[in-house]
């Protein structure tokens, strides 16, 4: 039920909008539509049933989707910590030289050694 309302409410703003005879959606338009279709998708809905229910060429809501996907997943800071002493490791080598019980600096000038 709230979904349906949720649709009644976004079709409404669109024909809002396309009556006024912009020539883009507004930005909020646009995120309120794309966390809709994103929804329906989890749902397990088809793209074109999304863009039947709520009047938009199926390439424009897949389009958004991607970029508000795209924008979640954009780099965030951190911080870089010195990594705790590793143990020992077994190089196996694709020469098939094997041994057993060095440390990890020692592996890398080995493997270097021989490359």
């Amino acid at each position: 039920m709230q979904q349906d309302r949720e649709l009644r409410d976004l079709s409404r703003a669109l024909a809002t909008v396309r009556r006024q005879g912009a020539a883009r959606y507004p930005a909020k338009l646009r995120a309120r539509i794309t966390a809709w279709a994103i929804a329906r998708r989890d749902r397990g809905d088809w793209w074109t049933e999304i863009s039947e229910a709520i009047g938009l060429p199926t390439y424009t809501l897949v389009r958004w989707a991607d970029a508000s996907r795209s924008a979640a997943a954009e780099m965030k800071a951190v911080e870089v910590i010195d990594a705790p002493p590793s143990g020992t490791v077994t190089l196996i080598a694709s020469t098939g030289l094997r041994i057993e019980g060095v440390s990890i600096d020692v592996a890398i000038a080995i493997l270097r050694g021989i490359a």
